[in-house]
C-alpha cells in the first residue's frame, strides 16, 4: 500500500532529524539543510507514544502517519470554512470527497515531508479568517449565525496559524504574497462589510511572531534558529529559487515554466475539466447584474479570493526555475474549493435567466432558479471515480512505480536489498572471534552526499557501526591507517578501485540507489 513505498531521500534525511530530536530533545534550524521544525515536533510525540526514543527505533509507518493526520485536518478545516461560507453541508462534503481522493494529495499526505502540514495550516487560515469576518459582521448586527468567539480571538488564532505556516516551510512566503496581492484589493472593494480593526491586526501579528519565535528557537533553547529563519533562510532560498545550480541538488529541480501544470493536470484531465467548469462562472459573477444580486456576498468573495489566489500562486511557482511536485499541493488545496464554490455559485444564481437577453438585467424569478446539485454531484463523481480512483488503485498496487508522476527524484527499491546484504554481512562478521587485536566489524560508505540517501534510513540499526565519507580518496586514507572495514560501499564507477584497495573482501554486488545512480558493495 501507500506506506510500503520506498523512503524518498528527503524523507530519510528528515527521519534522522526526528531521531536526533528524540535523543537530544533539541532541534537546530538550518535553512540550507532542513525546513521548519513543526514536522519534527509533530512526529516525535507519536514515536514516543509507541516507545521509540532513538533513531534506530524509529518506525517508518508512524512517521508517515504524521502528515496523514494533518491531511485529515486539512479536509476537516476546509469543510468547516466552506460550511461557514455557504451555510450548508453538501458542497463542503463534495470538497472532502474531491480533495481527499486526489492522487497528488494522497501521495504527499503519506510522505514524510512538510507539504501536507503547510496545506493543513493554510486551510486553518481560511477557517479562522472566515470565522473572524463572520464574527465582525455579527458584532455589527449583521444577519449571520451567532459567533462562537469574539473577533479579536479569531484574529489571534489566525496569526498563530500563519506562524505555524512560517514555522513549517519557507515557501509559505509565496502563499502569503499571493494572499496579500489578492486579499488587499478584495478588502478594499468590500471595505463596508469586510473591515479589519487595528487592534485585531496587532493581535494577529503578535500571534504570528510568538508562534514563529517559539518554534524556531526550539522553545527558547536555541536562539540561532530565529536568526536563521528571518535572515539566513530568505537569502539561501532566494538563490535556490533563482535556479542557482551551485546549490546542492538544485540542478535536478530546474524545470520549464509549465511543469506545475503538467504535475497538476497532465495525468488527470478530469481535474482540469473540473477546475475549468468551476472557474467558468467567474465572469458571470461580475458581468451579470442578476447574478450579483442573487449571490450571497460571502460566497462571491470566497470564490473570488480562492480562484484568484490559486491562479496567482500557480503563476508565482511557475516563474521560479526551481520546481518540485510536492509544491503543487499548495495550489491544489486552493483550486479544488475554488472550483466547487464556482459551481455552487452557478447553482445559487438563476443561470437560465442570466443568459437570456430579455432578462439579462432583471432579477430572476424564484421559480426559475436552479435548486438541484445534480450537475455538481455528477462532475464530482466523474472526478473521483474516473480520475482519482484509478490513479489511487495504481499507487496502491505498486507504490514505487515509475508511472506515478509524483515519484520524483525517488529512491530505488533495491536500496532495501542493499541494506539487507550489509546487515547479513555484519551479522556473520560479528559471529567470528574478535580476539588477537582484530577490529570490531564496521561499515565504510564513500558515496557523494546526494547519492547516500536513503541508505542510512534502512541501515539505521547499524548507524553506530557505520562511517560515511564523500570521496573515494577518503577510503584510501582510511586503508593507510590499517583499518579493515567489514563492508565497503562505493559508486559503481569506483568499484574496481575498491576491489584493489580491499582485496580481502571477496563478495560483491551491485544495487541501484536511485534510477541512474548505481552503487557497489563489497564484503
Amino acid at each position: 500500500m501507500f506506506f510500503d513505498r520506498t523512503f524518498h531521500p528527503d524523507e530519510a534525511n528528515q527521519a534522522f532529524t526526528v531521531g536526533k530530536l528524540l535523543e537530544t530533545g533539541r532541534y537546530t534550524y538550518k535553512p540550507t539543510d532542513h525546513h521548519g521544525p513543526t514536522l519534527y515536533y509533530a512526529a516525535a510525540p507519536l514515536q514516543r507514544a509507541f516507545g521509540h526514543s532513538t533513531t534506530a527505533e524509529l518506525d517508518g509507518t508512524l512517521l508517515r502517519c504524521t502528515p496523514l493526520v494533518f491531511g485529515v485536518l486539512a479536509l476537516v478545516f476546509g469543510f468547516l470554512a466552506l460550511r461557514k461560507v455557504l451555510r450548508r453541508w453538501f458542497v463542503p462534503l463534495l470538497f472532502v470527497l474531491a480533495l481527499g481522493t486526489s492522487p497528488l494529495f494522497v501521495f504527499f499526505a503519506t510522505d514524510f515531508i512538510q507539504e501536507t502540514l503547510l496545506a493543513s495550516f493554510f486551510m486553518m487560515t481560511l477557517w479562522t479568517g472566515t470565522e473572524y469576518f463572520m464574527a465582525k459582521t455579527h458584532a455589527a448586527g449583521g444577519r449571520v449565525p451567532h459567533a462562537r468567539l469574539k473577533p479579536g480571538t479569531w484574529a489571534l488564532l489566525f496569526g498563530i496559524v500563519c506562524g505555524l505556516m512560517f514555522a513549517t516551510k519557507e515557501t509559505c512566503v509565496l502563499s502569503f504574497a499571493a494572499a496579500g496581492l489578492v486579499g488587499a484589493p478584495l478588502l478594499w472593494f468590500n471595505r463596508k462589510i469586510l473591515s479589519i480593526g487595528t487592534r485585531d491586526v496587532v493581535l494577529a501579528a503578535a500571534g504570528f511572531l510568538l508562534t514563529s519565535v517559539l518554534f524556531f528557537s526550539s522553545f527558547a533553547t536555541d536562539w540561532t534558529g530565529v536568526y536563521n529563519a528571518f535572515v539566513a533562510a530568505p537569502l539561501s532560498y532566494f538563490h535556490r529559487a533563482a535556479g542557482d545550480v551551485a546549490s546542492e541538488g538544485a540542478a535536478w529541480h530546474v524545470h520549464p515554466w509549465w511543469q506545475y501544470l503538467k504535475w497538476l493536470f497532465a495525468d488527470n484531465v478530469v481535474l482540469c475539466v473540473f477546475a475549468i467548469c468551476g472557474f467558468i462562472s467567474s465572469p458571470l459573477l461580475f458581468a451579470v447584474p442578476a447574478a450579483r444580486r442573487h449571490l450571497e456576498p460571502a460566497t462571491r468573495n470566497a470564490f473570488v479570493f480562492l480562484a484568484s489566489y490559486s491562479i496567482l500562486l500557480l503563476v508565482l511557482y511557475s516563474l521560479i526555475p526551481y520546481k518540485t511536485p510536492w509544491c503543487a499541493v499548495q495550489v491544489l488545496v486552493a483550486l479544488v474549493p475554488a472550483a466547487l464554490l464556482g459551481l455552487s455559485a452557478l447553482q445559487q444564481m438563476n443561470f437560465a435567466s442570466a443568459v437570456n437577453v430579455n432578462v439579462l438585467f432583471a432579477k430572476p424569478p424564484r421559480s426559475m432558479a436552479i435548486s438541484s446539485y445534480k450537475p455538481m454531484v455528477l462532475l464530482t463523481a466523474v472526478l473521483v471515480f474516473w480520475g482519482n480512483v484509478p490513479s489511487l488503485w495504481k499507487m496502491a498496487r505498486d507504490p514505487d512505480s515509475k508511472d506515478i508522476p509524483y515519484n520524483y527524484a525517488h529512491a530505488s527499491p533495491e536500496v532495501k536489498e542493499l541494506a539487507a546484504v550489509v546487515a547479513e554481512a555484519m551479522r556473520n562478521a560479528e559471529k567470528q572471534p574478535q580476539g588477537d587485536g582484530r577490529q570490531p566489524p564496521f561499515i565504510a560508505v564513500a558515496l557523494p552526499p546526494t547519492d547516500t540517501w536513503p541508505f542510512p534510513w534502512y541501515n539505521r540499526a547499524l548507524e553506530a557501526k557505520t562511517g560515511y565519507w564523500t570521496k573515494f580518496e577518503d577510503l584510501v586514507e582510511l586503508e593507510k591507517t590499517g583499518s579493515s572495514p567489514t563492508v565497503v560501499i562505493v559508486p559503481m564507477t569506483e568499484g574496481h578501485l575498491a576491489q584493489a584497495l580491499f582485496p580481502y573482501l571477496k563478495n560483491t554486488k551491485r544495487f541501484y540507489i536511485r534510477p541512474g545512480v548505481r552503487a557497489r558493495v563489497f564484503w
